[in-house]
């Protein structure tokens, strides 16, 4: 195969995967109401991430205010609009987390919660965007190029694409879907381990499974079930989703809370 063929063929995959993303956006956006995606910028590309390094860690007795009145004693049921804003507090008070998605698309981020917000993510096929200042830029063939939405440029279109999804995905609000949406969350019995995508191993957490099945944006939601730390911390978030009789598990993970990620500047 001849490079030029190579590389419209490469394009073409990468619009079809732009394709994708934004119809993907536009779902997520309406479970999110609320949360802001990056804008994109003028062709000129003149917005500049800034530096700046994730903080904010706690220690486990540092329990936002809105998880001090849940109980995470064995067979406690616990209303789902009052453990959603534990949930996205308790994320936040970390000021950083590693975030994982099981997606459609699968995604990867370091997000830095403490203002000023930014995030890093890594796509399933390698593609690493960083969202700052509301504008996105991707990392291709060792430059960055400005997320630039419906651009006839390729990468730049899916650049604002991926960044306008993840941002989307990795909000506060994004990270806590499908938490409040549930009627009522049980204690489980027993304190159990998770082990995590990237081979950490949690101990000790607390198990909240959905008592009743939901709806989310034209899905059926099932089997959810939230793994927290004592002092609430989000480790896990699984759930069945079905839509027109096809069911698929999902699954997100948050590990590495508090670090000092090291997002580097676009430019």
């Amino acid at each position: 195969m001849t490079a030029p063929m190579h590389d419209r063929r490469a394009g073409a995959a990468r619009m079809r995967r732009a394709a994708v993303l934004l119809p993907l956006l536009a779902a997520l956006s309406a479970c999110t109401s609320g949360s802001s995606g990056p804008s994109g910028t003028s062709s000129s590309g003149t917005s500049t991430a800034g530096a700046g390094d994730a903080g904010g860690g706690r220690t486990a007795d540092a329990v936002p205010d809105s998880c001090a009145a849940l109980s995470a004693d064995a067979g406690a049921t616990l209303p789902g609009p009052a453990v959603a804003p534990c949930w996205r507090d308790a994320l936040t008070a970390h000021g950083s987390v590693r975030a994982w998605t099981s997606g459609p698309p699968e995604m990867e981020a370091e997000v830095q919660l403490a203002s000023p917000s930014r995030l890093r993510t890594t796509a399933s096929d390698g593609r690493v965007v960083v969202v700052a200042d509301g504008s996105a830029f991707s990392l291709v063939d060792g430059r960055w190029v400005a997320g630039v939405l419906n651009s006839e440029e390729e990468e730049a279109a899916l650049a604002a694409a991926t960044g306008e999804f993840a941002t989307v995905a990795f909000s506060p609000q994004g990270m806590a879907q499908g938490v409040g949406e549930c009627p009522s969350w049980r204690v489980g019995a027993e304190r159990e381990a998770v082990a995590l995508r990237d081979g950490q191993e949690q101990q000790g957490l607390v198990r909240l499974d959905c008592t009743a099945r939901f709806d989310l944006s034209g899905a059926t939601t099932s089997a959810a079930t939230l793994w927290v730390r004592e002092d609430w911390t989000p480790v896990r978030h699984t759930a069945t989703l079905s839509i027109s009789g096809v069911a698929t598990e999902t699954v997100r993970e948050f590990a590495d809370h508090g670090t000092a990620f090291g997002i580097p500047t676009p430019g």
